[in-house]
């Protein structure tokens, strides 16, 4: 019968007592932990990146994208303005006084005896500020806007005093449908100021004239 010595037990013994030592276990679990930690900060870092990255671009565009809304923005500004400039250009093209048809109008007007000697035009604008009445839910604010005042003088001669043709030519003109609606149901044609004193005609001494001034005012517009 054979006797076996293992003279590497003891040495042997030890080697298993260290791989069993909890202690060295736990420094490997520990160091993995440790690693895995590392790599998903490093993870996250990487991900804060390219989040700053795609953030700083999605800013720079906003950037440009605010940019050309500013300027579209400010262009139809523009464009409403000029439009509106446009729109009163052609309103008051359209509605203003115009001094042509009242000038057709005295021509088929002219009586007998009634020689024009001058006729005036006046027109006369007064701003008008806007108003705020009320308060609360029943505020309310008239835009402001300008009152159009139009007036015609004629200075004529009269070559039949005694007959009074210078007030058939005053009612004749108040009469006639262009004026009658220009002046409104109010107004008409009236005298201003007197007769003269009788003159000779320079031009043909058997005749003689009195010098009126016929004055009338059109109904007041008002323009926005």
């Amino acid at each position: 019968m054979s006797i076996r010595i293992n003279l590497l037990a003891e040495a042997q013994a030890a080697e298993e007592s260290r791989r069993k030592n909890p202690v060295k276990l736990a420094i490997w679990v520990a160091s993995f932990a440790v690693t895995l930690v590392l790599l998903y900060t490093l993870k996250l870092q990487l991900d804060i990146m390219f989040n700053k990255q795609k953030y700083n671009s999605i800013e720079q565009a906003w950037k440009e994208n605010n940019d050309k809304y500013k300027e579209v923005t400010n262009n139809i500004a523009k464009t409403s303005e000029m439009d509106r400039k446009l729109a009163a250009l052609d309103e008051l093209s359209t509605n203003r006084f115009y001094w042509g048809p009242v000038l057709n109008a005295l021509q088929q007007t002219m009586i007998k005896d009634i020689q024009i000697i001058k006729m005036t035009g006046e027109q006369k604008y007064i701003k008008l500020d806007a108003k705020t009445t009320g308060v609360g839910a029943s505020k309310v604010t008239v835009p402001g806007g300008v009152i159009e005042k139009d007036s015609l003088y004629i200075d004529a001669k009269d070559y039949d005093p005694n007959a009074q043709n210078y007030d058939k030519f005053k009612e004749t003109l108040s009469n006639f449908p262009f004026f009658a609606k220009l002046l409104g149901p109010r107004n008409a044609f009236v005298l201003d100021g007197t007769l003269s004193t009788p003159t000779v005609d320079a031009t043909d001494p058997s005749k003689q004239f009195v010098v009126f001034k016929l004055a009338s005012h059109f109904t007041e517009v008002k323009r926005e």
